[in-house]
């Protein structure tokens, strides 16, 4: 073989070993790097040493040896620096793509490989296999327990090494198993992550309130599951120690295990003059050791799949980490839009407050006054705090059908739970639309009388009259009732039509007064203290009558006439203003009691008692009694 033929071939051979050598440090960038600069400096060394040497050279097959090398050289370095032109562009993207969490975490499930189908196929096998092994364990272990005692010692010794080889295994089996299950839920993850970037450009396109929800809800939940995931990987570093302490335990027991049979086979004496119980102990020695050549795959299995399941736990971590970081750039992103948006929905309900104010306090004090204007204003406010409502929904919510579907089944939970509430609601509606009484009106509410104060959602509030006081005079007190009393009692309005309202003066004269100068004087009487009433009232008589077509009574003083036990009582029946009842009662009081200082023979009734004395007859009770017990 002639040396030309060599030199082309050991270069060819020196490059694939220099891009073997460079797709080895591929899985680990920093030293990759470092090794590459060093590579690349020693190159440029070699170069110009071996420049030097060829210009020193004196025979041309020489010069063209050392020539051949120098291009080499050249080669190889242009190699380095290309893989370094790489590696720096590599780096270049990296550190570009490291700007964006979405990128990272794609990049990293674009590396996960692992399928779910495949691990539990995996898993499945394993479990088989460890039931079978399982059923062989249970069978040495039921040989082992009924053999102790009948057995020799080197058949007990080969059976107890036995089912210790087969616990082995089945911690293999089990931890290999434990890895597929790993490498099943970094799958699962890796899929959930995977829908969960499908789902997050929409998310972000909607920047809704749900959309924010959602957000914050999956940025909670990869928190968790990375803090979840912080103690099994305590707990397999703790394993694998264990699993590595195991197995370079029996590897150097293993070494040692020669020793000791040579060590042995030369104290023995030779083959010939070897004694019984040497070859008892050369035999034990020898099945310990290949019990021990047996264990030790096993072990190396057990510390593969801790590895394996470290490995897939590792990555799950790392895809936890960026799923984090994802799922914050993704919230910050949807809060930053839905704070946008918010801009207006803010700007409407600031012009239906400039509205509210413009409308309150300006243009319906140019149409209503007093308790119109107030309640004006009450619904004035209401109607647009319920617009207010309808600008939120319609800018926060993209999907108003499911808010129409989300309020309609509260309402009906609402409507169960808060009857009373509720119904107080129903009843103020009815009370507006109604119109049988509003603020100021004088209501009577099962026996208790007030003026209402306000009319407000839940409550209405009234200024108590009457009470312990006896006259239509406020008490002091306020009453708060339900609006729901609507439906449920008698609702007495004094103002409803017109202000004007009955009112009733019981006399009763004796039977020795004159009858037709009793009424014809408390007719007079009744004439000229109520005139001006009874004519206020006809004037809005026919109110009563354009409102329900029903004509109000003849407003004309009236007085009706019952006989009692003490005489004859006269009902005078008087019209006033439901606000002066009391005071009008009260000038016709001391007009008839005027009168009747000027007219003695009209007397008025009252309840009398007459005592007669009768004088007893013999033989009556006073006789058994005597006198003073009778005069007593």
């Amino acid at each position: 073989m002639n040396r030309s033929s060599v030199y082309p071939r050991c270069a060819r051979a020196r490059l694939f070993c220099i891009a073997f050598g460079l797709a080895l440090l591929a899985s680990s960038p920093p030293l990759r790097a470092a090794h590459d600069d060093e590579r690349a400096a020693n190159l440029q060394e070699q170069i110009h040493t071996l420049t030097v040497v060829v210009e020193a050279a004196k025979t041309p097959g020489e010069k063209a040896k050392l020539d051949e090398k120098l291009q080499r050289l050249r080669e190889e370095l242009a190699i380095v620096q290309s893989r370094q032109a790489l590696e720096a562009r590599g780096r270049a993207l990296a550190s570009a793509r490291n700007l964006s969490a979405l990128e990272s975490l794609r990049e990293k499930l674009r590396g996960i490989t692992a399928t779910t189908e495949e691990s539990d196929e995996r898993a499945r096998q394993l479990t088989t296999r460890n039931r079978q092994l399982a059923a062989e364990r249970d069978t040495l272990a039921t040989q082992a327990e009924t053999g102790r005692g009948k057995l020799t010692a080197d058949r007990q010794a080969e059976l107890d090494e036995r089912l210790f080889t087969r616990n082995e295994e089945l911690r293999a089996l089990a931890l290999e198993r434990e890895a597929a299950e790993a490498d099943g839920e970094l799958a699962r993850d890796t899929d959930r992550l995977r829908e969960r970037l499908r789902a997050a450009e929409a998310a972000r396109a909607r920047s809704t309130l749900r959309g924010l929800f959602e957000a914050y809800t999956n940025l909670r939940d990869e928190q968790k599951i990375g803090d979840q995931l912080a103690a099994p990987a305590v707990n397999l570093e703790q394993s694998l120690t264990i699993g590595q302490s195991s197995l370079e335990l029996a590897q150097q027991k293993l070494a040692r295990f020669d020793e000791e049979l040579a060590l042995l086979e030369k104290q023995s004496g030779g083959f010939f003059s070897r004694d019984e119980r040497v070859n008892r102990l050369l035999a034990e020695q020898r099945s310990q050791k290949n019990a021990l050549v047996e264990r030790l795959p096993f072990l190396a299995r057990q510390v593969e799949a801790i590895k394996h399941a470290q490995r897939a736990l590792r990555t799950r971590q790392e895809s936890a980490s960026l799923s984090v970081a994802f799922q914050g750039e993704q919230w910050m992103a949807i809060k930053t839009t839905y704070l946008r948006r918010l801009r207006w929905p803010l700007a409407a309900l600031a012009g239906l407050l400039t509205l509210q104010l413009l409308t309150s306090y300006l243009l319906l004090p140019l149409f209503s006054k007093n308790e119109r204007l107030f309640v004006t204003r009450r619904l004035v406010r209401y109607g647009l705090a319920l617009a207010g409502v309808a600008v939120i929904a319609g800018f926060l919510f993209d999907d108003l059908s499911m808010v129409a579907a989300t309020l309609g089944i509260v309402s009906a939970a609402l409507v169960i739970s808060l009857q009373d509430v509720c119904t107080s609601v129903a009843a103020w509606f009815v009370i507006m639309l109604g119109g049988k009484f509003g603020i100021g009106d004088r209501l009577e509410i099962e026996g208790t009388r007030g003026d209402v104060l306000d009319i407000q959602l839940l409550r209405t509030t009234l200024l108590e009259l009457n009470g312990w006081l006896g006259v239509d005079q406020p008490t002091g007190r306020v009453m708060v009732i339900p609006n729901n009393f609507i439906f449920k009692t008698k609702v007495f309005n004094f103002n409803h039509g017109h202000p004007f309202v009955w009112g009733k003066i019981d006399l009763t004269v004796t039977f020795a007064t004159p009858f037709a100068s009793a009424q014809a004087l408390f007719m007079r009487v009744l004439q000229e203290e109520t005139k001006v009433q009874f004519d206020a009232a006809q004037r809005v008589a026919g109110t009563m009558l354009k409102r329900y077509g029903v004509e109000d009574s003849d407003y004309q003083p009236k007085i009706y006439t019952q006989i009692v036990d003490s005489g004859v009582t006269l009902s005078l029946l008087y019209v006033a203003h439901y606000r002066e009842i009391s005071s009008t009662r009260n000038l016709i009081n001391r007009r008839v009691v005027a009168e009747l200082e000027k007219h003695p023979h009209i007397q008025l009734a009252f309840h009398t008692l007459s005592i007669l004395q009768e004088t007893p007859k013999a033989g009556a009770p006073a006789a058994v009694l005597g006198a003073d017990a009778m005069g007593a």
